[in-house]
């Protein structure tokens, strides 16, 4: 009896677990009723949410969706609508009806059919609830997002804090109207906290379109407002797509539409919370016992608004963003993107060289195995005839040391004659044929048993020479060692090498030409744009030893800038291939910053075409010396037509000046051979005359004479302590008795003082006199005023002054010339002064003249106690 019974529960429970998995296999006919079209943003949220919550609450669900369309039919034909709606769904069968917003759910309790009576009603989104409607049915249940226009106040405030006019736009709609009655109320408890707002209402089926869009389209109306808009429709999308001022409203589905921010709920957690209730509702839940929930409402802004009115995404919190580029959303994710990308893509990159590298030393290192190992056994004939074809001889070893074979370069080489044998040296020790010698010392069994025992190539070392063991003669060599590996192993070596004595001589004399003539070779590479020069030429130019190559740039920067235009325009050409070649001079810095003059010879290698230069080569040399040479050539001729010049200005002058007073010295003195005609007083004034004019002769020889022992650098200076105020009355008493009628000479001394100094009295005096002298030539009345004055401790300036006629300022700047007369028709050669200058010069000291027209002049020299 017990037995049965526990058969008959297990039976039981079979069943039971049946008949569930059944009802959990069973699919849920669900009406979900949009207010609006497909076309509204969160169409693909909502169903989303809807058909999750369905799934996370274990029931399979069947969506069936109808839209209402809401925005485009009156409340009768929306009536209509709904009981073809409810129609259709009763003929498909339906389990549970879900409403989205507020059209929706109250035309579906008022169309008047029996659907909502007998089918549970799930709805969200509900703005407005009219609980007076929705109290009437027992299997209505849902969730509210009611709004709240106080908050959203807020955080317009928050977002535009200097934004104080707040502008409402409506409709007639019932939804529109309540929207604007809670708005207003909302309004009123906003203004107690901010006071100085206000709010203009303007409703769309009332006003004029253009009165709207004038208030919120215009940049000058809209400056300090923001729009509320309690129920979006289509028009709001309009305006809010060219408004000035940003939208703001408590509905998700005008996102995306125009509007910066809406203060509702995530259409996702709305729909979600409406299928999990739903859910409950099929598993035999009653909708009395759910009641009615308000979701959680959130600020949501649309990115394309938040940026058209310049603000931060930081300041619109709380809340989230939509319609935010990927970029700006992500940023961070983006550039750790990136960089892992870009690091594994390094990564990938050295993995995948490395692995190349490897498999092409692998690969090389097979190759040659195989190369070797076929033509060393089965190809041998081969072998021979590829190294026979090497200009460089070639012997190889065995790892007894032993020559395997050599190439017909080698027998040349060393002068030997056994072609006629396909071996002729097989078998023999290193050493038979040929030795290596480096500083002395015999190589190159020791450089062979290198190679085998470290498996490594090596290079001959610098300054080898290989003897011939046949003729004891030896030359300089240079080549290298490398092994010949056989399955890994080494089997042998090969010595490849060539005789580089005559590079080497050529080298060295290249080297040496260049190092004696300082002419340095250079290239320029017309692909990398850049001169290579040799290390001594960078090093006299200023680089240091790190510099190898001069950019283009650098080396124009390197040029005289009067040259820089003609050595670009001539390179220009040459690497045009206008000018092949050709030579060019140019003043360039050395290492001390000064500019010196450079020959650069260029030579042309053309490349593919005539018109493409491949390289251009060419040396340079300094014709600094050359050039110094040309222009001391050139002073030197300048000098000498100078010279030419004035030795006939001199020997016209001369002429002049000697002709006069001989001419009259003899006039007067043939007037004097018949005495008897003329009175004593006549006689008395021919004789002064005669005596004047021999004066100036005499003085006039003079100064050729003193200008002839300057030229051949002669003249004598004997130097003595001398008082100078003794001298200068010397000077005094001798110039008295020359002066002309009205002038009057004064001497000017500092008094009770005695001066002496060391120096050449007769040169002093003699530039003291020509001085005078010079100033009586143009003073024909006043006074002459000579004497010196004590400047500072050690020298002493000695003046000539006169009230004459003075010097123009062009005559001053040729005043101390040769053979220059300031006045052509005074007596004298022009020499006076110049002589002057060098007896100062000789004195270690200076003259100076300043002169000031119909004023006078003063002369200047300048000198130390101590001439000598």
């Amino acid at each position: 009896m017990n037995e049965r019974r526990y058969c008959l529960f297990f039976l039981l429970l079979i069943l039971i677990s049946w008949c569930g998995i059944s009802a959990s296999e069973h699919s849920a006919n669900v009406l979900f009723i949009r207010s609006y079209t497909p076309r509204t943003p969160w169409q693909h949220e909502m169903i989303e949410g809807l058909r999750d919550g369905f799934r996370k609450s274990g029931i399979k669900s069947n969506i069936a969706i109808e839209y209402l369309d809401s925005d485009y039919w009156v409340y009768g034909s929306e009536k209509i609508l709904m009981r073809r709606i409810c129609e259709r769904a009763r003929k498909r069968g339906v389990d549970v009806i879900v409403t989205a917003n507020d059209e929706a759910l109250y035309t579906l309790l008022t169309c008047g059919d029996s659907l909502p009576h007998t089918t549970p009603v799930v709805f969200f989104g509900v703005k407005y609830p009219n609980y007076h409607i929705i109290n009437k049915y027992t299997t209505v249940t849902g969730f509210t997002s009611n709004p709240d226009f106080n908050r959203m106040l807020r955080q317009a405030h928050h977002i535009f804090p200097n934004r104080k006019e707040v502008v409402c736009i409506s409709d007639n709609s019932f939804l529109s109207g309540k929207g604007k009655e809670y708005l207003q109320r909302d309004f009123e408890l906003f203004c107690k906290t901010h006071p100085g707002y206000q709010i203009t209402m303007y409703n769309t089926q009332e006003k004029t379109t253009q009165e709207v869009v004038a208030a919120i389209c215009n940049e000058r109306n809209s400056a300090g407002r923001i729009v509320i808009v309690p129920k979006w429709s289509g028009f709001m999308s309009f305006l809010g797509k060219n408004s000035k001022a940003p939208f703001f409203t408590c509905q998700n589905l005008s996102l995306m539409n125009g509007v910066l921010c809406a203060y509702d709920a995530d259409p996702y957690a709305a729909s979600y919370l409406a299928g999990k209730r739903a859910s409950a509702i099929l598993k035999g839940g009653n909708p009395r016992d759910f009641g009615f929930s308000r979701t959680v409402s959130n600020f949501m802004y649309d990115y394309k608004q938040l940026d058209f009115f310049r603000v931060d995404v930081d300041k619109a919190t709380p809340g989230m963003v939509i319609n935010q580029p990927y970029w700006e959303k992500y940023q961070l994710l983006f550039i750790l993107l990136y960089a892992s990308v870009l690091a594994l893509l390094v990564f990938v990159v050295v993995w995948l060289a490395r692995i190349n590298r490897r498999e092409a030393k692998r690969r090389m290192h097979a190759q040659t195995r195989l190369l070797l190992q076929n033509r060393l056994v089965a190809q041998r004939d081969e072998f021979d005839h590829v190294f026979h074809s090497i200009r460089d001889g070639v012997i190889t070893y065995d790892t007894d040391l032993r020559i395997h074979f050599t190439n017909h370069a080698m027998q040349k080489i060393l002068h030997l004659n056994k072609e006629d044998l396909s071996r002729p040296f097989e078998g023999m020790p290193a050493g038979a044929t040929i030795r290596l010698y480096n500083n002395g010392k015999e190589v190159l069994c020791e450089l062979l048993r290198q190679v085998l025992d470290e498996g490594v190539g090596i290079t001959i070392p610098e300054n080898s020479f290989m003897q011939e063991v046949h003729s004891n003669d030896y030359f300089l060599v240079s080549g290298e060692i490398v092994p010949i590996c056989l399955h890994g192993k080494v089997s042998g070596v090969a010595f490849s090498f060539r005789n580089v004595s005559d590079e080497e001589v050529q080298r060295r004399f290249f080297n040496l030409a260049i190092e004696e003539s300082s002419v340095y070779p250079w290239q320029y590479n017309v692909h990398t744009g850049v001169f290579t020069f040799s290390q001594n030429f960078l090093k006299e130019i200023g680089f240091s030893e790190e510099h190898k190559m001069l950019s283009h740039q650098d080396m124009m920067e390197l040029l005289h800038p009067d040259d820089l235009h003609a050595v670009r325009e001539l390179f220009d050409k040459i690497i045009a291939g206008d000018s092949m070649n050709t030579r060019i001079s140019f003043r360039q810095r050395n290492v001390q910053g000064e500019y010196e003059w450079w020959e650069y010879r260029v030579s042309v290698l053309n490349g593919p075409t005539q018109d493409m230069p491949y390289d251009v080569l060419g040396v340079c040399q300094n014709i600094q010396r050359y050039k110094s040479t040309e222009q001391a050539l050139t002073a030197a001729r300048d000098k000498a037509l100078q010279a030419d010049k004035l030795k006939t200005a001199f020997l016209a002058n001369m002429s002049h000046e000697i002709r006069t007073p001989l001419n009259a010295i003899v006039g007067f003195s043939d007037l004097l051979t018949d005495m008897k005609n003329f009175t004593e007083e006549e006689v008395g004034q021919f004789i002064v005359t005669i005596n004047k004019n021999c004066t100036l002769l005499l003085t006039l020889i003079n100064d050729i004479l003193d200008l002839s022992r300057i030229e051949s650098g002669s003249m004598d200076f004997r130097f003595a302590p001398h008082n100078l105020l003794l001298l200068l009355k010397n000077v005094y008493d001798s110039q008295c008795l020359n002066m002309p009628e009205g002038v009057e000479l004064l001497l000017d001394v500092p008094t009770d003082e005695k001066k002496y100094i060391t120096t050449d009295a007769v040169r002093l005096q003699q530039v003291i006199n020509n001085l005078i002298n010079n100033a009586a030539k143009f003073t024909t009345s006043g006074s002459i005023t000579f004497g010196y004055k004590i400047d500072a401790p050690g020298t002493v300036t000695l003046f000539v002054e006169d009230t004459g006629k003075g010097i123009s300022d062009e005559a001053i700047r040729h005043i101390f010339e040769r053979f220059y007369k300031a006045d052509s028709f005074t007596q004298g050669a022009g020499l006076g002064l110049s002589i002057c200058q060098t007896i100062v010069d000789r004195l270690h000291g200076t003259i100076g003249v300043t002169s000031e027209v119909n004023v006078g002049t003063r002369f200047s020299v300048k000198i130390t106690d101590e001439c000598a």
